[in-house]
């Protein structure tokens, strides 16, 4: 009963909060990216423009259901982290080179690959 009337005490006092637990290391990182900040570079802007891509998809396929190669990106970058994934669904395969900064994160270039 108690620990009842607590969790609602809690639920009141900090409101309602988006939840997600990531485990593995690409996850968290497409996470973190997103959470962020979230720039274009002027290249990058370009290529969506000229791939007719959308924000939806940016936000929805693109930083979460892409594959990091932690091998080629360089995970201990001073001031941004900078990551090398791969987008593969059916019909688009992308490339693209992201910075996680400590405020802010952009990506930086996509490429067809």
């Amino acid at each position: 009963m108690g620990v009842s009337i607590g969790l609602v005490f809690v639920a009141m006092a900090f409101g309602p909060r988006a939840f997600s637990c990531n485990y593995f290391p690409n996850a968290r990182v497409l996470e973190e990216a997103t959470a962020k900040n979230l720039k274009l570079s002027n290249d990058a802007a370009t290529f969506f423009e000229t791939e007719k891509l959308d924000s939806n998809f940016l936000q929805k396929k693109l930083f979460k259901k892409s594959k990091i190669d932690f091998d080629k990106s360089n995970k201990d970058g001073v001031p941004c982290r900078t990551y090398l994934a791969d987008y593969n669904d059916d019909t688009k395969n992308y490339q693209m080179v992201f910075e996680v900064c400590r405020e802010t994160s952009k990506l930086v270039s996509i490429t067809k690959k």
